[in-house]
């Protein structure tokens, strides 16, 4: 009884645990805002508005994924830092990231501009500013997610949690407020964009400090800056796209009506991501911290890989087994009964997702970027097969699980292989 004990508590305070713990409450009390705020939503808005609205948010989404790969190389860099107790060197390296940031920031929003007209054509969007709305979400989540990523480097993962939970409180309040008022689908965008915006202030004023005491200069090395960044960059574009790619063509190819009924499908289904997401966000940063020290590592990916897997299945589960009260729930029944044969089959999709989503980040914590390769084959993979293949939404999960799946088996793959070569050099 007392080795049982002493298990969970050595458990209760591994750096891993107690990390994704912070985020884990963080995202979980914002995930909890954002069903509330969807549950009014589907019910406030139509079908087609609530179409237009998953494919831009989608958009949003995918045009965002090269934010999170700057985390992983903001964080790879002033991890070190901090490590080091640079504090005005981390000081420095936040303001000339910032400045180049506020840069692409401008240019993403004079793009959304210029190309509106050809944006909402595909998306079969009349309202030009929706299009626009969406190209300041993406700018300004640009920006903010260079807060994010310099709390993680000082592991400050209870801040990230207070920061998603105020975001998320704001994005309720204001969205609500303005769907109530008659602004429709610009309402509903216009609160999704209060949570940047929260993330942004409110990472100014925790990291003040540190932005203060920056250095004069500090030394960055470009080229090794951008061996990583842009494979990098891929890896993560490539992995994101699976969840959003499909939302996207689904409004192209189906009718407005339908695209909302998948849309409000791809929200069960991304509740998997929601309680799994934290894990490899905090895996990233300790691996990172090990990996540099020479430390062993390989633990965290395992113990990961067994928390999502344990989280995701337990939901998927939960999807077949309750299928029609999780719809009623989530979406409020309606028309989305229709989806209740077809939940289960989107849960082992983001399930799978989910544990890609921890293998990726494992291999870039630790260097290995040709993981970038691998990603973009199976996620053109998908898109193809999509394009084949799309007469129903069951066409299009069997797809996505399909590609995912061949994914993970690669992933898996190349991690025996590392570490075979690993053995004998």
């Amino acid at each position: 009884m007392n080795k049982i004990k002493d298990l969970i508590t050595k458990l209760a305070r591994h750096e891993l645990i107690s990390g994704s713990f912070y985020i884990f409450i963080g995202t979980t009390i914002s995930s909890a805002l954002a069903f509330i705020l969807n549950l009014y939503l589907v019910r406030g808005l139509t079908y087609a508005e609530y179409g237009i609205f998953s494919a831009l948010i989608s958009l949003i989404l995918l045009l965002s994924i090269p934010a999170q790969s700057l985390v992983a190389i903001i964080v790879k860099y002033a991890a070190g830092f901090f490590a080091n107790n640079e504090i005005a060197r981390a000081g420095a390296f936040y303001f000339k990231l910032f400045k180049y940031l506020l840069l692409f920031g401008v240019l993403i929003m004079i793009s959304f501009v210029i190309f509106s007209p050809t944006i909402a054509s595909f998306l079969n969007i009349e309202d030009y500013g929706l299009i626009i709305l969406a190209g300041v979400s993406v700018a300004v989540g640009y920006m903010a997610i260079l807060n994010s990523a310099f709390l993680q480097s000082m592991l400050l993962f209870g801040k990230v949690g207070l920061l998603n939970v105020l975001s998320g409180i704001a994005k309720l309040i204001v969205g609500v407020f303005l769907v109530y008022l008659g602004f429709e689908v610009f309402g509903a965008l216009f609160g999704n964009l209060m949570f940047p915006i929260i993330g942004l202030v409110g990472g100014f004023i925790i990291l003040r400090k540190i932005i203060s005491q920056r250095a004069q200069k500090v030394n960055i090395p470009i080229n090794e800056f951008i061996k990583y960044a842009f494979p990098a960059a891929i890896a993560i574009i490539s992995l994101s796209s699976f969840i959003s790619t499909d939302v996207i063509l689904v409004k192209h190819y189906f009718t407005p009506d339908e695209a909302g009924l998948y849309g409000g499908m791809s929200l069960i289904g991304r509740v998997i991501f929601y309680f799994t997401g934290p894990i490899p966000l905090v895996m990233f940063p300790l691996i990172v911290k090990r990996h540099s020290k020479g430390e062993k590592y390989n633990s965290l990916l395992f113990l990961s890989l067994v928390l999502v897997f344990l989280a995701g299945a337990s939901i998927t589960v939960f999807y077949y087994l309750f299928p029609e009260f999780t719809i009623s729930i989530f979406l409020g029944g309606r028309d989305y009964f229709i989806l209740a044969p077809i939940i289960g089959l989107f849960g082992i999709f983001l399930t799978l997702y989910s544990l890609n989503n921890v293998m990726i980040s494992y291999f870039l914590s630790i260097k290995k970027t040709f993981v970038s390769v691998i990603v973009l084959i199976f996620a053109l993979l998908q898109i193809g097969l999509i394009y084949i293949y799309h007469d129903t939404f069951s066409h299009i999960i069997y797809v996505s699980i399909i590609s995912t799946l061949l994914l993970m088996i690669s992933l898996v793959l190349y991690y025996l292989w590392i570490n075979y070569k690993k053995e004998f050099i």
